[in-house]
């Protein structure tokens, strides 16, 4: 078995390759190493998981003739648990909403996740950041919750492998319950991917997002663990099975 996995000038890209490396090594898999844009397309396989930044699988992933799926935000059966608003916008049309006085959420689309960090819109000052984002451009707009805290929960077959803190008051803990729940309740859904909750001053548990889980970075979670996560998404994704 061989899974490849980005370097960046001969070093680990970041702590979720080098994570992934240690997965990988521990499960068996014998590990080559790549820098992009220089990928090994001509040994690149269905069953050699490739590990590196979104746009180093998703280029991997295209070579070999897969469609790459765009998760949704907030998919159709756990609309319940967002416990807000959430919409289809353009950039101009959340400009305009901020003008009128009204406070939103604004982030881009899961295709183009990257461009830019979502970001409360409260006053017209706030959507400089985004002024090279053209008025036209589609986002995803939603109604303002000030969370307290936020965790990363990674599941695989609809159970809950780890959970992990990112942001705000790491004390402040998400109801498991909640988010088991909401795995159970995710169908159909990729046998792996990420959820986020947040936890808001009135103690509510909220769905923030769902994630894809072919690039998604590990958040501290253990090394066999996270590598059987990778696995699976791109075993899914490319028809086979590990």
């Amino acid at each position: 078995m061989i899974a490849y996995i980005q370097k960046h000038e001969g070093e680990f890209a970041n702590i979720n390759t080098l994570t992934a490396f240690l997965g990988f090594r521990e499960k068996g898999y014998e590990v080559r190493f790549f820098e992009y844009p220089e990928l090994p397309y001509s040994d690149i396989q269905p069953d050699t998981p490739v590990m590196g930044g979104i746009p180093v699988v998703v280029a991997a992933l295209t070579h070999l003739g897969m469609v790459v799926p765009e998760l949704p935000s907030i998919p159709a059966a756990l609309e319940r648990f967002a416990g807000r608003r959430t919409w289809l916008s353009t950039m101009q049309e959340a400009r305009n909403l901020v003008s009128g006085g009204q406070s939103i959420f604004v982030k881009p689309v899961p295709a183009d996740r990257k461009l830019f960090a979502g970001i409360v819109f409260r006053q017209f000052r706030d959507t400089i950041a985004t002024a090279h984002v053209p008025p036209e451009y589609p986002v995803v707009c939603s109604e303002v919750v000030d969370f307290v805290s936020e965790y990363r929960a990674f599941v695989l077959d609809s159970e809950v492998l780890g959970l992990r803190h990112y942001k705000g008051d790491f004390r402040v803990f998400p109801a498991p319950e909640v988010i088991d729940s909401a795995a159970a309740a995710y169908s159909p859904s990729p046998e792996a991917y990420g959820i986020d909750f947040g936890v808001t001053g009135d103690g509510r548990t909220l769905l923030v997002e769902t994630n894809e889980a072919y690039s998604l970075g590990c958040y501290g979670l253990t090394p066999i663990l996270y590598s059987t996560f990778l696995e699976r998404r791109w075993a899914e994704l490319t028809g086979m099975k590990p």
